[in-house]
């Protein structure tokens, strides 16, 4: 008579331990809320002021033609203000406003900074880039 193979697992509950098998994603894998488009398909702009460099890092770095966005900083209030090409400031927006980035390229602006709980603003040296694509209109 031949013996019932044996497949080396035990079918009993109460010796197997319960295994969570969820695998760790790394923190880029899935961008944060404040990186995607919300409901209304409004992209926020996360805009951040870097203290070591006196300058501002944007992300992100590209945005779709078309895009509505709302630019953002993290750690407090800011305004932009985009540059002409002779480096002129545009009229400033707030944070609180929308701004529909209809034409392609790439465009420069400055950037105050208002820190939570502290008066006045911060402006680097160095302001922000963001690149519309195409980059040709």
């Amino acid at each position: 008579m031949a013996k019932p193979t044996q497949s080396g697992f035990i079918n009993d509950s109460s010796v197997i331990p319960k295994v969570e098998l969820s695998i760790p994603m790394p923190g880029d894998a899935f961008p944060s809320s404040v990186d995607r488009a919300d409901a209304q398909g409004i992209q926020v702009v996360r805009v951040e002021y870097d203290e070591t460099n006196d300058s501002v890092t944007v992300t992100p770095q590209a945005i779709e033609k078309g895009t509505t966005v709302r630019f953002k900083n993290p750690s407090g209030g800011l305004r932009i203000a985009f540059l002409s090409p002779s480096g002129e400031e545009m009229e400033p927006l707030s944070d609180t406003e929308l701004f529909k980035l209809a034409i392609g390229g790439t465009y420069h602006f400055r950037c105050f900074f208002t820190p939570v709980g502290k008066n006045g603003e911060i402006s680097p040296e160095n302001g922000g880039v963001i690149d519309v694509l195409p980059l040709r209109p």
